[in-house]
């Protein structure tokens, strides 16, 4: 089991967008930023009247996980979509694509900067309305390369979550030995084994531990296939810090 802790991110932003950015790899101290098919991951708050003017994606698969608040997606395909906490999008970025991002109401979320298999694939833009803004006690598949995802990623990686209501416990999704889990606390807080891990804190664990939270907590889930294929050139997957 390795631990990132909330206080090793890389923290930007004003008082209308704010981000704390994990390079996981760097973490770890390896010269990749990214980790394994994870690029980045950015914690935001996003207040109105917040824009993120139209700019460039490219090789990069980019999930937009939203947990609280209303925000609007336009992009250079024509479609403009008013995104929340049950409706959420996924950018295949591949060959290119832009877009901007404008905050109709106060926005947490995670912005997933995932690594494709490969550059220069047709660049896509989906979207998908699931039932329920949480999945209580049940890891729910949000977006990955199964054929039963609701989101697509163009590599072989599968993003859960959970809700984990206070005292509950759970295991991670049934894997096998060539997989790796990559745990990310959004709210709240856990212990696994001996360690907590609180809000921002990630965990990597190539065992299978029980999960127990201590409060109520929201966490997301990455299994990643060990010898998954994938690009480390992306736009913003691929950067490497200086």
């Amino acid at each position: 089991m390795k631990i990132i802790r909330a206080s090793e991110k890389h923290t930007h932003g004003n008082q209308t967008f704010h981000v704390e950015i994990l390079y996981p790899g760097t973490n770890l101290g390896k010269n990749d930023t990214g980790f394994l098919t994870i690029g980045r991951i950015d914690h935001a708050l996003f207040k109105p009247p917040g824009l993120v003017p139209m700019h460039p994606h490219q090789n990069d698969e980019i999930f937009s996980y939203i947990r609280s608040g209303k925000m609007v997606h336009l992009d250079s395909t024509d479609k403009k979509e008013h995104l929340n906490n049950s409706y959420m999008m996924l950018m295949n970025a591949g060959s290119g694509v832009s877009h901007e991002e404008s905050a109709e109401e106060d926005v947490e979320m995670l912005q997933i900067f995932m690594r494709p298999s490969e550059n220069d694939l047709p660049p896509q833009v989906q979207f998908h309305q699931f039932e329920s803004i949480f999945s209580e006690n049940i890891w729910r598949l949000v977006a990955g390369n199964r054929a039963d995802s609701s989101l697509k990623l163009r590599v072989e990686t599968n993003i859960f979550d959970i809700r984990l209501q206070k005292d509950k416990i759970v295991e991670v999704p049934e894997g096998n030995e060539k997989v790796i889990n990559f745990i990310y606390c959004f709210n709240g807080e856990i212990k696994i084994g001996n360690e907590i891990i609180a809000k921002g804190d990630s965990v990597i664990l190539e065992e299978n531990l029980f999960l127990e939270a201590i409060k109520e907590s929201d966490l997301v889930l990455f299994q990643i296939k060990k010898e998954a294929k994938y690009s480390n050139t992306g736009m913003f997957s691929g950067n490497k810090l200086n």
